[in-house]
């Protein structure tokens, strides 16, 4: 009796994998005619993990010239950061010098403030511990930053919309920057 039990079960498993074998070719069929036609294109969808919240500019700063650019920046809401970032690479001066940083704000939407980070991790909320900052700054004027370093590296200087701006309103900027040699 066992033997015959034995050898319907392995009758039975065999025909229920014939079946299952069935069924997985059917799907790799349907799967098949999913698929788009050869040379058809097929359409990239970015969110906003594929594009960065702080686009850099490099501002290379070398002895006796200066460096102008613009940019835009977004009001991040009150006690948050989402700063647009300039790297100002002053490393040619190893002996230290003054940054001296003027930014005319547009006329957009936005008030703004700047801040001069080392180059690191920028807060992203709370009080920020800029190295310089220009804070508040009204649409339409002009604010200055001077720092003063004793060698050359590379320091980010960060731009956003001040926590008084309606969270999400932008404005646009220009900057010129220059170092003196100490």
């Amino acid at each position: 009796m066992q033997r015959v039990t034995q050898g319907a079960l392995c009758i039975v498993l065999l025909i229920g994998s014939t079946g299952y074998g069935q069924s997985i070719a059917d799907a790799a069929r349907d799967n098949k005619k999913q698929q788009p036609k050869k040379g058809a294109a097929t359409a990239k969808v970015f969110s906003n993990d594929d594009i960065s919240s702080t686009p850099d500019t490099i501002a290379h700063l070398v002895p006796g010239s200066d460096f102008a650019g613009q940019g835009s920046l977004v009001a991040p809401g009150r006690w948050k950061h989402n700063y647009r970032t300039i790297r100002l690479d002053a490393s040619q001066f190893a002996n230290g010098g003054t940054l001296h940083i003027t930014i005319t704000l547009g006329n957009g939407a936005s008030d703004a403030s700047f801040d001069l980070y080392p180059m690191g991790p920028l807060p992203t909320d709370g009080f920020p511990k800029s190295l310089a900052h220009a804070y508040d700054v009204p649409r339409g004027s002009t604010a200055k930053i001077d720092y003063r370093f004793d060698h050359g590296q590379v320091y980010l200087l960060g731009a956003e919309g001040n926590w008084n701006s309606k969270a999400g309103t932008t404005n646009t900027y220009s900057f010129v920057v220059d170092v003196k040699m100490q």
